[in-house]
């Protein structure tokens, strides 16, 4: 055999060996799926779509009593909920280092080490502070229909983003 072809031949082996075994690497750019997360998101997820069906016709101050419990269990299970979440490290590796500088070259915010939290943690958070201002305003005054229908869009969105956020990273 010629030295060329030689050559050839383990450049191809090379190759090949190459490929085989980075096939087996994964990068991880999200923390890893925690079932008791998906868990309470779906709980927590229903026990709100039940309070705000309740509140869709508006409420009177003079009730407000007797959602106090059913506000403050949500928005404790919610904190509890989003200190969960956010308490799974976010993976550094050099493919979020290059997401990082791309984000940065069109002007979005960066995916820092001081703002590793996981997307879901924060929408849960924003859930949580939804029905903290719902419940204040109920308290005060009650909540007519459509504040209700409002502050129902506004936790609608962030469950949908944190529930899709979590079943994803069950791939």
């Amino acid at each position: 055999m010629k030295p060329a072809v030689q050559l050839l031949c383990w450049m191809r082996l090379y190759l090949l060996g190459l490929c085989i075994s980075l096939s087996g690497c994964a990068t991880q750019l999200a923390p890893a799926y925690d079932k008791t997360v998906v868990d309470g998101l779906a709980a927590v997820n229903t026990d709100t779509m039940i309070l705000l069906a309740s509140m869709s016709n508006g409420t009177d101050k003079s009730s407000f009593p007797s959602r106090l419990d059913n506000y403050n269990s949500l928005i404790g299970r919610l904190d509890a909920l989003s200190l969960q979440a956010g308490a799974r490290p976010m993976p550094k590796n050099k493919v979020t280092d290059t997401i990082n500088q791309l984000l940065d070259k069109r002007g979005s915010p960066a995916m820092s080490d001081d703002d590793s939290t996981p997307p879901s943690a924060y929408a849960i958070k924003k859930v949580s502070e939804t029905l903290g201002k719902m419940r204040d305003v109920d308290r005060l005054q009650g909540v007519t229909a459509y504040e209700a229908q409002a502050f129902k869009g506004q936790a609608v969105i962030y469950l949908d983003q944190a529930i899709t956020y979590e079943n994803f990273l069950q791939r």
